[in-house]
């Protein structure tokens, strides 16, 4: 074999050896892939959403750092960036995952604040009812209160019960509901009495 010849089986094989060490890390991918679905089921998008976004920016930039060396020429193409943005990513989908503890504590606490708040102005709402001046006038709206009162109680144990289930976010919106609702009947309550002492 002459030199020449020699110099390009050299030049071949270190453009093949360049090319077999650019393989995409499709592996490390997955199991980043893997990592960020194990935090969306844990509850990520809900109980832990910053750490949860961060996790989605560092997938999506390894993903097209790997589709930009795909789109290169093979004897261009390195995954080295792309390995670190994949462990990353990887990275921050667990911490995703750890926080969700947190923030599922935190949303408990949350929503317990706002049933025990729902249940206090409900009762300020029976009570402003039941005391209500009873004209001949007023009758069917007192009626038509205590409907209302008796459909936010209901509420008010659905959103007991989605607390005791652990969606602590249905609690809490329904137990904002409660209080919106309540808050709106006692203040109608108030207004009716104050027109009722001018007359």
């Amino acid at each position: 074999m002459s030199k020449r010849n020699a110099y390009r089986g050299l030049v071949l094989a270190a453009a093949l050896s360049v090319v077999a060490c650019a393989k995409p890390p499709q592996a490390e991918m997955q199991a980043a892939q893997a990592a960020i679905e194990e935090a969306k089921a844990a509850g990520g998008e809900s109980y832990a959403p910053e750490s949860w976004s961060k996790a989605q920016e560092s997938m999506s930039q390894a993903k097209a750092e790997m589709e930009a060396q795909a789109n290169k020429f093979s004897v261009m193409r390195s995954y080295t960036k792309s390995k670190l943005l994949i462990a990353q990513a990887r990275a921050d989908a667990y911490k995703a995952k750890e926080d969700v503890a947190s923030g599922k504590v935190q949303a408990q606490a949350d929503a317990q604040k706002s049933l025990d708040q729902a249940r206090a102005d409900l009762d300020a709402a029976v009570a402003a009812v039941a005391s209500a001046p009873a004209g001949k006038d007023s009758r069917a709206d007192i009626e038509a209160m205590k409907g209302d009162l008796t459909a936010l109680r209901r509420t008010l144990d659905e959103a007991q019960a989605a607390t005791t289930a652990g969606d602590f976010a249905t609690a809490k919106q329904k137990a904002e509901q409660v209080k919106q609702q309540a808050a709106a009947i006692s203040a109608d309550v108030a207004h009716a009495v104050h027109r009722t002492k001018r007359a």
